[in-house]
């Protein structure tokens, strides 16, 4: 059993959070966690994801920048929250020991660029997003020397998106296709 414990970095206060644990195949004792919390009118989704030894207490350390959305079923509400104002121009987050969590350029809560960084300060991802909507355009990412490894060029159409994975020097690796889920109303 899990005892976890949640620290929002905007209070500096324990809050109640409800998550979803799973675990990372391939990795022993390791999970990964999405936890969700409320601020303002809106629901915040955080991940978190860790070795952790079973029958410990764990404190997960809430950021202040997260994905927020509504909660009523298939909420066009959404944006991203620095604590509960709403991220506008360039936002940054910092881990507990004083470097770059993330950091985002945003315009009225919708993403146009987010760049993660590991614990220790270094590029992991940037994503660049179409016209202020989560479809994801590019995703980069880099190495420990935050040299690129590789990319993906999103192609966003109304049913489907193909996403192709480049290497770091411009070669295909990669090619896939989503279908997007169209919900079809029946009156009937």
């Amino acid at each position: 059993m899990f005892d976890f414990k949640f620290l929002d970095k905007c209070t500096n206060k324990f809050v109640e959070a409800e998550f979803e644990i799973d675990t990372i195949p391939g990795l022993e004792n390791s999970i990964s966690l999405t936890y969700f919390i409320k601020r303002g009118n809106l629901i915040s989704q955080g991940f978190y994801s860790n070795r952790i030894k079973e029958n410990s207490i764990d404190t997960i350390i809430i950021p202040k920048i997260l994905f927020s959305f509504g909660n009523e079923l298939h909420s066009k509400r959404w944006k991203y929250l620095n604590c509960e104002k709403t991220c506008e121009g360039l936002e940054t987050d910092f881990y507990e020991n004083g470097k770059k969590r993330i950091v985002g350029n945003f315009k009225e809560g919708k993403p146009i660029e987010i760049k993660e960084y590991r614990e220790n300060g270094t590029l992991l991802t940037q994503t660049f997003y179409e016209n202020f909507t989560l479809n994801i355009s590019r995703i980069n990412y880099f190495d420990l020397k935050e040299e690129l490894i590789e990319y993906e060029v999103y192609n966003n159409k109304k049913r489907k998106t193909i996403i192709k994975t480049y290497d770091n020097k411009g070669n295909l690796i990669e090619k896939e296709m989503n279908k997007k889920y169209v919900e079809k109303y029946s009156w009937n």
